[in-house]
């Protein structure tokens, strides 16, 4: 009687065990799983890219107002146009580029380089649109846009490995007092890693950009 007790819990022990086959049919699921979710993992990457660039871009905007308002000076503004970032071939990747050229007179030194060192970067997966080419702020920290234009208008997107369509972020801001508001843009814009990184869009208008 107690030989097939122990035959029995012997057995038992077996069964509950995982053959090959299953192990395999695991792996296999678990494969499938780690692939489907990659790319929503990257997609989110690049969405914070953009919001953090964004966040950065608005931040920038109000530092130029707030300084040529406090030194009584003058920045111009001009949109650093570029297709690629230039490839380090120390590190294998590309640099981030400068979004903005930035030329500011009435202030000193110091305040000078303080504000050329905080232009915004813009990485190999995020790309810019500008409606203008250059603009201005004023010793009272008015926005000033060259051929009687009123607002400026910029979009921020992605330059992803896929091809897709997708609304991009945007600012706007109205000449002269140069209220800065973001949303999205209301068109849809191909989304693809050969686009150009940074440039200027004169067609871009203020109407488009919904207001979160």
């Amino acid at each position: 009687m107690k030989l097939n007790i122990n035959i029995f819990s012997k057995n038992k022990n077996l069964e509950e065990g995982f053959t090959i086959t299953e192990l395999l049919i695991s792996i296999v699921i678990l494969a499938v799983m780690v692939s489907l979710s990659i790319p929503s993992a990257l997609r989110w990457i690049e969405k914070e890219q953009q919001n953090a660039y964004l966040r950065e871009l608005i931040s920038y905007l109000e530092l130029l107002k707030k300084e040529t308002r406090r030194w009584n000076g003058t920045c111009e503004v001009k949109t650093n146009s570029f297709a690629k970032n230039i490839y380090d071939p120390i590190t294998r990747k590309r640099k981030s580029e400068k979004a903005f050229i930035v030329d500011c007179e009435g202030m000193d030194k110091n305040q000078k380089l303080r504000i050329a060192r905080q232009v915004p970067l813009i990485g190999e997966k995020v790309f810019q649109e500008t409606s203008q080419k250059n603009f201005n702020f004023t010793p009272k920290g008015y926005l000033s846009l060259p051929d009687n234009e009123t607002s400026l208008v910029i979009i921020i997107g992605g330059r992803s490995k896929g091809r897709f369509y997708q609304r991009p972020k945007c600012i706007f801001m109205e000449a002269p007092i140069g209220l800065i508001k973001s949303g999205f843009y209301q068109s849809n814009y191909l989304f693809f890693s050969d686009r150009d990184g940074n440039r200027q869009n004169s067609g871009l208008r203020k109407q488009f950009c919904y207001a979160m």
